[in-house]
C-alpha cells in the first residue's frame, strides 16, 4: 500500500506543474522603447515604455494611426493615397458648399411671394425629389459593379451639379421648387451611387484582408473633412461668400480644383 501511495503522489506532483510565465523583453528603436510580452497562450502584446521623439513626429504618427490603415503604406494597393486626397477635398468643399447652398435656398424661399404654408410645402416637395433620385439610381446598381470608380466620379459630379443649382437658386426665386427639386434629385442619385461603389473601391485597395480597416479609416477621414468643411462654410457664409458673386466664385473655384488639379 505504501508503494502504491508513493506512486500516486509522484503522479500527482508531475500533474501539478507550475504555471508558465509570460516572456517579456524591451526593444529600443528610433528613440522609442517598446516592451513586448509573449503570453503562454501564444498572444503577443506590445506596450510603449518611452517615446523621446519630437512632438511633431509623434503628432504625425498619431494622425496616421487614426486616419490610415494599420501598416500603411505597405497594407494598401497603389492609388490609395490619390483616392484619399480626392475624397478628403471633395468632402471638405462639399460640406462648405452645403452651408452656402442652404443659405441660398432659405434666401430664395423667402423671396417667393407666397404664404408661409406654400413655402413649407415646396420645401417638403424639394426633399421628396431626393428620394425619387435614390429610387431611380438604385435600379442602376448592376451597372456599377463593372466600373465602380467611374460611377464614383459620376456621383461626385451629380452632387456638385445639385449643389450648384441650390447655390444659384436666388437668381430665380419664382422657380424655387423646380430648381431646388432638380438639385436635390441629382444629389439623391449621387448618394446612392457613392454608397454602392464604396465597397468595391475599397476592396481594390485592400491587402491581407484589411478591408474593414480601410473602410473604417476612410469614414474617419470623411468625417474629419466634413467637419472642417462645415466650419469653413459657416465662416465664408458671413464673409466673402455672403454675396451671390462670392458663392458662385467659391463654387467654381472648388469644383475646378477637385476636377483638374487632383487628376
Amino acid at each position: 500500500m505504501q508503494i502504491l501511495d508513493k506512486i500516486k503522489m509522484q503522479r500527482k506532483e508531475s500533474d501539478e506543474r507550475p504555471p508558465e510565465l509570460p516572456i517579456s523583453w524591451v526593444e529600443i528603436s528610433n528613440s522609442i522603447s517598446r516592451q513586448y510580452q509573449f503570453q503562454p497562450d501564444g498572444k503577443l502584446s506590445v506596450k510603449m515604455v518611452d517615446d523621446s521623439r519630437p512632438a511633431a513626429q509623434r503628432l504625425m504618427e498619431s494622425f496616421l494611426h487614426k486616419f490610415f490603415p494599420s501598416g500603411y503604406p505597405y497594407s494598401v494597393n497603389e492609388g490609395y493615397m490619390r483616392y484619399t486626397q480626392f475624397r478628403a477635398l471633395q468632402h471638405f468643399t462639399s460640406a462648405a458648399l452645403s452651408v452656402l447652398s442652404t443659405q441660398s435656398l432659405l434666401f430664395a424661399a423667402g423671396l417667393r411671394p407666397t404664404p408661409a404654408q406654400a413655402t413649407a410645402v415646396s420645401w417638403i416637395l424639394r426633399d421628396g425629389m431626393q428620394h425619387v433620385g435614390k429610387l431611380i439610381c438604385s435600379n442602376l446598381g448592376a451597372r456599377m459593379d463593372s466600373e465602380p470608380k467611374r460611377w464614383r466620379i459620376l456621383a461626385d459630379a451629380l452632387y456638385d451639379f445639385g449643389t450648384g443649382l441650390e447655390v444659384m437658386s436666388p437668381l430665380c426665386p419664382h422657380l424655387f421648387l423646380e430648381v431646388a427639386g432638380l438639385g436635390n434629385f441629382a444629389k439623391g442619385m449621387a448618394v446612392v451611387a457613392a454608397r454602392a461603389t464604396r465597397l468595391p473601391i475599397y476592396s481594390s485597395f485592400a491587402k491581407e484582408g484589411n478591408l474593414s480597416d480601410l473602410f473604417a479609416k476612410g469614414e474617419a477621414i470623411s468625417t474629419l473633412f466634413n467637419v472642417l468643411g462645415l466650419g469653413t462654410g459657416i465662416h465664408l457664409a458671413s464673409t466673402i461668400c455672403s454675396s451671390m458673386q462670392g458663392k458662385v466664385l467659391f463654387y467654381l473655384h472648388s469644383r475646378y480644383y477637385c476636377t483638374f488639379v487632383l487628376f
